[in-house]
């Protein structure tokens, strides 16, 4: 609450970027159409629809649907205090719970218009619920929890598609870790899992059969999500299939357009994704070394500090707000690493249930960085490092008031490494920050607000000299009739980028017009 007062009068509150607009584009859509819907789903469902929801109920209203958010937010913190209790103790519960409040990149994400704090919601009602099968004296056993495990799986795969991991993850911590129940109730609990699955997928599958005319788990973005994360050419983050159209308007027909000119024949959903899926395969086995080395580069950024970003950035905010500038240098995740790492050694002997904590931090992580790497993406799995830092804190304190320090200080050597490793300049924070000061110009710029543009812009360029935010300066410049600076600007955008080709035509318009028309065919 304190972050959105801060934060609400700044044009941030007001516009949307990315994915956000497509989300708000989609959930106008099914309040307006139908729920129902015309096309098998490309995106995550559940996110639109909630907003759908939210704006039937009460109104289209961004300040409505961020205190919605919080309270959500709010409740996720509440149930990981509760998992917490039950993994370990109601002290590290409590901890975890006041950390998660107090971490920098979840109040970041409780008043973004994106689904990651949904995904943080389902992880901690997942480690809630699957902490009541733990059968520590006082936790509930009863087998219809394993039914509500899988309703709670299934509506976090329609969030996050790549949660899809915690299904087959979450099954095999059943088996082995009750294996003491005996086969027979081990059965039961997984058909229970699979009943919980059913009854939200499908649903899902026959709505989109229905209006798709073909099987549809979920969503049909798998293969070119895939695609972009492990192609030839393939960075880590995310690449449009087409250069320049990063904006979410272009994802799906882009998708849909590259397959059919390369097939030449009308494809279903399901024949674009295997179209992009065995494209992705291809350039893997052409390059296994090469792959091989870019999972390992995504693997180490899953762990890396930086939250990297793609339409909105945590960094662009600290501008906003003192708080969460103040939260960023503290409870942030360079910092909560290492103390994770330090939990896990301390708890060890504890290991009936570290390891399957550990086990499910792994698999998602490895969910992430098989396609391309977001903060927002890994943002989930940050429930169970919290659980770890928890933990970690609270033995510490217990050892050095017991001066038992042998424990503390091989756990702290242990944790040394990784503190080296996560806070390791992997990724710049500037690259980061720049884009969203960008994208903020550029909404300003579409509302005709040319002050306010020009002014994001400026801070865009100061944070990371690039091209496309000089270009526009000198768009922003023309429109305002300052045509000598929007020469300065766009010659700066060709300085910056040499083969920026709409930059050196606009440059060279401004120069004819201006009457200098030698340097404008130079350029052009």
């Amino acid at each position: 609450l304190v972050y959105l007062y801060e934060i609400i009068d700044q044009p941030i509150v007001s516009i949307l970027l990315g994915d956000a607009e497509s989300y708000d584009a989609w959930a106008q859509e099914i309040v307006g159409k139908g729920w129902i819907g015309d096309r098998t789903f490309y995106q995550a469902p559940f996110y639109p629809y909630f907003l759908a929801l939210v704006y039937t109920i009460g109104s289209r209203d961004f300040i409505l649907v961020r205190l919605v958010q919080i309270l959500i937010g709010s409740a996720s913190c509440v149930l990981l205090a509760a998992a917490g209790a039950r993994f370990f103790n109601k002290k590290a519960g409590l901890v975890a719970g006041c950390l998660l409040a107090l971490y920098a990149p979840a109040v970041f994400f409780d008043l973004l218009m994106q689904k990651a704090i949904l995904g943080m919601f389902f992880m901690c009602l997942l480690l809630f619920l699957i902490s009541k099968t733990t059968g520590q004296p006082g936790n509930q056993r009863q087998p219809v929890t394993w039914l509500l495990i899988g309703v709670c799986l299934a509506c976090f795969a329609l969030v996050r598609e790549n949660a899809l991991i915690l299904i087959p993850a979450v099954g095999a911590w059943m088996i082995i870790g009750l294996r003491s129940d005996g086969w027979q109730r081990i059965l039961i609990k997984g058909l229970l899992l699979g009943i919980g699955l059913c009854l939200i997928f499908l649903p899902v599958t026959l709505r989109n059969y229905v209006v798709g005319d073909e099987f549809v788990l979920t969503t049909s973005q798998l293969g070119p999500n895939f695609y972009i994360g492990n192609n030839r050419d393939a960075t880590g983050f995310y690449e449009p299939l087409v250069e320049g159209h990063s904006d979410w308007k272009f994802e799906r027909s882009d998708a849909k357009e590259l397959a059919e000119v390369a097939l030449g024949q009308e494809l279903t959903p399901n024949q674009i994704s295997d179209y992009w899926l065995d494209k992705a395969v291809n350039d893997i086995r052409d390059n296994p070394l090469g792959w091989l080395r870019l999972m390992g580069k995504k693997w180490l950024m899953v762990w890396n500090s930086t939250e990297a970003s793609d339409s909105e950035s945590i960094y662009a905010h600290y501008r906003f707000s003192r708080l969460l500038s103040i939260l960023g240098q503290v409870f942030q995740f360079g910092i909560f690493l290492p103390i994770a790492i330090l939990g896990i050694c301390l708890s060890w002997p504890n290991r009936k249930h570290v390891w399957g904590l550990v086990w499910l931090w792994l698999c998602f992580a490895g969910s992430v960085a098989l396609f391309f790497v977001f903060a927002r993406y890994r943002h989930p799995m940050n429930a169970i490092m919290l659980l770890f830092v928890a933990t970690g804190m609270t033995c510490a304190f217990q050892l050095i008031a017991e001066k038992r320090f042998k424990p503390l200080v091989l756990g702290i050597l242990t944790a040394i490494p990784f503190a080296v490793y996560a806070n390791w300049p992997l990724v710049s924070r500037a690259k980061m920050e720049a884009p969203t000061h960008f994208n903020i110009g550029y909404e300003m710029e579409r509302r005709n607000e040319l002050d306010a543009a020009k002014e994001a812009y400026l801070v865009s360029v100061a944070i990371d000299s690039n091209a496309l935010a000089y270009n526009n300066l000198g768009m922003v410049a023309m429109k305002q009739g300052q045509p000598e600076d929007a020469i300065l600007y766009f010659s700066e955008a060709v300085k910056t980028k040499p083969d920026n080709w709409n930059a050196r035509i606009n440059l060279g318009i401004v120069l004819s017009q201006m009457g200098r028309k030698a340097e404008a065919i130079e350029q052009y």
